[in-house]
């Protein structure tokens, strides 16, 4: 990135506003959306900066470890991590911890480290392609 873009240097989260947009991947409401700094080179070999975005959804991240922690902290329940931060709840009850609110912010860079590496499946998108040409999809 080049110093004169008014690009953001880190991720900026951006909770859905009124009415929440629709996961890409099954069409439910996501939970949260992050847009953030992202750049790749052409074919002729030129760095081309942009944004790229990444949505968290309930359904299709909850077998996500990376998800976890913030899955958990959005839904208002502790995990152990928060646990050993200090937020359990009282042993005489059956409610869950709530979240510690500090957490909220290591859940969501740990969630971003993850998805930020992600990368395409090249093999499913060369068969997407070929069954979309052949007018299966």
């Amino acid at each position: 990135m080049t110093p004169e873009t008014d690009r953001p240097t880190s991720a900026t989260p951006h909770p859905p506003a009124s009415a929440p947009p629709p996961c890409p991947r099954c069409l439910a409401p996501v939970l949260l959306v992050a847009r953030y700094p992202h750049s790749w080179h052409n074919r002729s070999g030129t760095r081309v900066d942009g944004l790229r975005e990444s949505v968290l959804c309930r359904s299709c991240d909850a077998e996500d470890p990376a998800a976890d922690g913030l899955l958990a902290h959005l839904a208002g329940v502790g995990t152990a991590a928060d646990a050993d931060a200090g937020t359990a709840a009282d042993t005489d009850t059956d409610r869950p911890a709530p979240p510690a609110p500090g957490r909220f912010t290591a859940h969501l860079e740990t969630w971003l480290a993850a998805v930020r590496q992600r990368t395409p499946d090249r093999a499913g998108l060369d068969t997407e392609e070929a069954r979309w040409r052949a007018g299966e999809l």
